[in-house]
């Protein structure tokens, strides 16, 4: 698993708080007392970064994976990638529940309906749009140890200059543990941005 080459430790529990999503409900308390439902899934200062960080490869970002699409309505990272994205920039979002109503081919605009654990399957789907490679991956879905630890295998196809961003980082346990050992001899990491809310944090190769 390459989440073995790029963390410091075993971020499992190795009980069954790895299937957990987490949240206060979970034993996972934010640090300023919010349940769930606080300022809704996707915050301004949320929206705000993943603008700010997704500028960054912008320029000549080929494609974008999101994992977890359009949590939070209008007002999403979702949206935010459809709007600032390039046309020729292609965009694909894997989530459990339809989200065929965003599809636009013209625009470059996929989704696909699965589970991120079946990987082989969704990177033969997604070669089918003409992906190859990702410069700006998200990760937004099942947010338990065991899967982010999964969803972390999709940078096997990032790109030379691409980013990797994680919402939920604050109390939920897969994307805070993660950060916490992302190893830093080989990430540029910013743990969390939004440290108030449910947090957003990105990481990015060293070597590019």
């Amino acid at each position: 698993m390459k989440w073995q080459q790029d963390l410091n430790y075993d971020i499992r529990f190795h009980n069954e708080k790895d299937d957990y999503d987490g949240g206060s409900w979970q034993g996972f308390p934010h640090p300023q007392g919010y349940e769930s439902g606080h300022s809704g899934e996707f915050t301004v200062e949320n929206k705000k970064y993943i603008e700010k960080y997704f500028d960054y490869v912008k320029r000549n970002c080929r494609a974008i994976l999101e994992i977890g699409v359009c949590r939070n309505s209008s007002y999403s990272s979702t949206h935010s990638f459809l709007k600032y994205k390039n046309p020729e920039t292609i965009y694909v979002g894997i989530d459990l529940d339809d989200k065929s109503f965003l599809n636009d081919p013209a625009n470059n605009v996929y989704t696909i309906k699965n589970t991120s654990s079946n990987i082989n399957q969704n990177m033969e789907m997604m070669q089918s749009f003409g992906v190859t490679k990702f410069d700006f991956i998200f990760i937004d879905g099942l947010h338990s140890v065991n899967q982010v630890l999964i969803d972390w295998e999709y940078t096997k196809w990032l790109g030379q200059g691409g980013m990797v961003g994680f919402h939920d980082v604050t109390c939920h346990p897969g994307p805070q543990r993660f950060v916490e050992a992302l190893n830093t001899d080989k990430w540029n990491v910013e743990k969390n941005l939004c440290p108030e809310d449910w947090g957003i944090g990105f990481a990015w190769p060293r070597h590019y």
